[in-house]
């Protein structure tokens, strides 16, 4: 009998899924093509069919997450002075953070998640962007410091179970803040 399959479109989410599962599990690393078969009851080749190797379905996983960053980007890029610049970008990384947890926690620590997006020049290009408006014009060496500190920390945040109870709201409006904590004191030099 043949296998039953899924409705059109619905393999490749099924294969992301999985592969996310997978990865949060094991890491990038850590996971195959075949793992990810394996998991969904299929041949490697019907998952070769929807993604034609893992680093395709790496980019496929963070692309919504991506997509989100580019528009608050674009958003901070438009602002009309370099402190709301900053403030939009900050706004926008603490929620695409949140928005994307299980993305950010099966993705922040492995080494072949960050070969993979380095070699890609887009994703490259909006993380020298958002860094630009973090930084604003002219940064101290306080704020050079402290821009890679509140990222890291933003997004180690929005992956860290310690965290999970707390509701997204309240932990949006917590990392806003300190954000903006962490961004003013680099701004003024003591």
């Amino acid at each position: 009998m043949a296998r039953p399959q899924a409705p059109r479109g619905q393999g490749r989410a099924r294969v992301l899924a999985a592969a996310l599962e997978l990865f949060a599990l094991h890491g990038v690393s850590g996971t195959s093509l075949q793992m990810i078969a394996d998991h969904l009851g299929v041949t490697k080749a019907a998952v070769y069919y929807q993604f034609h190797a893992k680093e395709d379905i790496v980019l496929a996983v963070v692309e919504n997450a991506v997509e989100q960053l580019r528009g608050y980007i674009e958003t901070s890029e438009a602002a009309p002075t370099p402190q709301e610049a900053t403030a939009v970008a900050l706004d926008g990384l603490v929620d695409v953070v949140l928005a994307h947890r299980k993305v950010v926690a099966a993705m922040l620590s492995d080494p072949e998640v960050s070969r993979i997006l380095e070699a890609h020049e887009d994703f490259t290009d909006l993380t020298t962007r958002l860094g630009a408006q973090l930084l604003g014009p002219a940064p101290s060496q306080r704020r050079v410091v402290a821009v890679p500190l509140l990222a890291l920390g933003i997004a180690h945040a929005g992956a860290d179970p310690h965290l999970v109870g707390i509701d997204d709201e309240t932990l949006r409006a917590e990392m806003r803040h300190l954000g903006r904590v962490l961004v003013d004191a680099s701004t003024s030099v003591h």
